[in-house]
C-alpha cells in the first residue's frame, strides 16, 4: 500500500487530491488495479469524503478511472508524457517525435462536399464552393491520440495526394503551397459523443480537448480549417505567458 501524504486538513481540497491521485496513477504501473475504498482513501489523503468524491468524479470524466458499484474504483489509464506548447506552430508529428514516441495515422477517409456557411467563413470562400474533407485518427506509440476533421479547398489538396501525404498535413501543405506562417486557434472542453468515443476508443462522456484552428498560407489567406479532438489523458497543452 502506498504511503499517501495528506493533502489538506480535512477540509474540501479536491484539486490537490486530484493532482496527487493523478500523479500516483502516472508514476505506478497500476492500470487495471483498484484504488482504496473511499472512506480509507479519504483518511489516507487527509481530506473529506466530499472532496475525494469530487476529485474522483473529475478523474472519471477524464477517463482515468471507472467507479463501479460493488466493485470499486478501477484505474483505466495513466497520463502519457506528451505535452505541447501552443505558442509555436509545430505539427503534431513533431510534438510526438520530440517526446520520443512514434507517430502514426489510422482510419484515413477522404470526401468532397460543398462548403456550408461556417466552413465558407473560416476559409474565406463562397458558400457551396467544393472543399476536400479529410478525416483521420492520429496515434503516438500506437495509442489513439486524437481524431481530426480537416476542411481544405480542393485546389490545395484532394484524395489524389494520399500516397504523398505522409504523417504531417502541415508539412505537406507547406512544402506544396508555401509555408503555413500563422494559425488562429481556439481550445474548447468537449465531452466525447458516440462518434468521437468510437474513433478514439474511449467511453462516451470522456473529457477531450477540441482544438479548432484556421491556418494561413504565405499570401495571408486561409488554407486549411481543422477541428481536432485530443484525448486529455494522453496529451496536455501549455502556453508560456510573459508580462
Amino acid at each position: 500500500m502506498k504511503n499517501w501524504t495528506p493533502v489538506g486538513d480535512g477540509k474540501s481540497v479536491p484539486s490537490r487530491a486530484y493532482e496527487q491521485i493523478l500523479s500516483y496513477i502516472g508514476a505506478e504501473d497500476i492500470v487495471g488495479s483498484k484504488l482504496p475504498p473511499e472512506t480509507e482513501f479519504a483518511e489516507l489523503l487527509g481530506v473529506s469524503r466530499t472532496a475525494l468524491r469530487e476529485a474522483l468524479q473529475r478523474l472519471e470524466a477524464e477517463g482515468y478511472i471507472s467507479r463501479q458499484r460493488r466493485v470499486g474504483t478501477i484505474v483505466l489509464a495513466k497520463r502519457r508524457n506528451l505535452d505541447a506548447g501552443l505558442e509555436k506552430l509545430d505539427s503534431l508529428t513533431q510534438t510526438i517525435e520530440s517526446s520520443g514516441m512514434k507517430p502514426g495515422t489510422l482510419c484515413r477517409h477522404w470526401r468532397r462536399e460543398p462548403a456550408n456557411s461556417l466552413i465558407a467563413k473560416m476559409l474565406d470562400i463562397k458558400v457551396g464552393t467544393e472543399v476536400t474533407v479529410f478525416e483521420r485518427v492520429r496515434t503516438a506509440d500506437d495509442i489513439r491520440l486524437c481524431y481530426d476533421i480537416n476542411f481544405i479547398p480542393v485546389e490545395f489538396i484532394t484524395e489524389k495526394d494520399e500516397d504523398k501525404l505522409g504523417e504531417s498535413l502541415l508539412s505537406y501543405l507547406s512544402t506544396k503551397h508555401g509555408p503555413i506562417h500563422q494559425s488562429l486557434a481556439y481550445l474548447h472542453p468537449y465531452t466525447a459523443d458516440s462518434m468521437v468515443s468510437e474513433k478514439l476508443q474511449i467511453p462516451s462522456g470522456h473529457l477531450v480537448m477540441l482544438l479548432e484552428h484556421t491556418n494561413y498560407g504565405p499570401e495571408g489567406g486561409p488554407v486549411w480549417y481543422s477541428r481536432t479532438f485530443h484525448r486529455s489523458d494522453v496529451i496536455s497543452f501549455h502556453i508560456v505567458r510573459s508580462p
